[in-house]
């Protein structure tokens, strides 16, 4: 009797079976006649080789990984007596190479360092050159003109001009290289400083100083600067209040004067207390009218 040997056939690869797919699509496609039809199955097939394409890069990677996991064989020899086992020392690992530095970059800091304690880091020159406008009566300002070239050519957020209410500070960055400033306190009469503003123009900065309107109206500036001022306000103050004028004079006449003084003083009190005094304030000393609360009077009558 005959043997017949029945050999199974071997399945398709997942990447022939989607290429397969798209040739008949592809042959049921160039048989129909309507352009949408075909258009649709072409696409189709299109889509099909390209699942083919990547499903046959993944079984070529598999089987190249699985022929690189099998181990060698080689021939030895046969012997009676069973191999010592000998254990294979593991291989020193390989000592990763250090990696290359990377390459340092010098960061530069556009923030300006902050300037040595005690001294600035600008160097300003000052301004020794500008013109002073008291204005008309009445005007609401007195303006200052800084005559400076160029100077409407740079940015403005370069010029500045702080006000308080008796001086102003202007101070021009970055003019042809140099920094400039006018700086003046002491100013003649007190300014509004909220109102007061700079007009930078092409070659000057204008200041107007904002005059304060008192009971008669803006006063009449004629000097900008007046270096004496809060001595005369000291002095009005204190002018302002004759009585504490005489009171203080009384003081220094009892503290420096002699036993006649100091009675001739402490009678006079007596009397401004009793009544008695005359009410003329020029009749001498018994005709010196009220010194207010003179603080001592009991000690100069003990």
């Amino acid at each position: 009797m005959a043997l017949i040997e029945v050999l199974s056939e071997e399945p398709l690869a997942p990447s022939d079976e989607r290429l397969l797919d798209a040739k008949e699509i592809e042959q049921a496609a160039a048989k129909l006649e309507r352009p949408g039809a075909r258009m649709q199955l072409e696409s189709l097939a299109k889509k099909l080789r390209k699942e083919a394409a990547a499903l046959k890069r993944v079984e070529q990677s598999q089987k190249t990984a699985g022929a690189s996991t099998e181990p060698a064989t080689t021939p030895t020899e046969t012997s009676s007596e069973p191999a010592e086992s000998t254990p294979t020392p593991a291989p020193a690992p390989t000592p990763a190479p250090a990696p290359a530095p990377a390459p340092v970059v010098a960061k530069v800091d556009a923030t300006p360092l902050p300037a040595p304690s005690g001294a600035s880091s600008v160097k300003y020159t000052t301004v020794d050159r500008f013109s002073f406008d008291p204005g008309e009566y009445e005007s609401k300002f007195v303006t200052v003109y800084v005559p400076l070239p160029g100077v409407g050519s740079i940015p403005k957020e370069q010029i500045t001009c702080q006000f308080t209410k008796d001086s102003f500070d202007l101070i021009v960055r970055g003019l042809d290289g140099k920094s400039y400033r006018l700086c003046k306190d002491s100013l003649e009469k007190d300014i509004d400083e909220n109102k007061s503003k700079k007009i930078v123009k092409a070659d000057k900065v204008v200041i107007k100083l904002h005059k304060i309107k008192g009971d008669y109206g803006f006063d009449m500036w004629t000097k900008l600067t007046d270096p004496k001022k809060h001595d005369s306000k000291k002095q009005k103050t204190k002018s302002s209040n004759p009585m504490s004028s005489i009171t203080d004079l009384m003081k220094d006449m009892y503290e420096s004067g002699d036993d006649e003084m100091r009675k001739m003083i402490g009678e006079t009190m007596l009397k401004q207390r009793n009544g008695e005094l005359d009410k003329n304030p020029m009749g001498g000393m018994d005709g010196m009218d009220d010194f207010g609360d003179f603080k001592g009077d009991d000690d100069m009558m003990s």
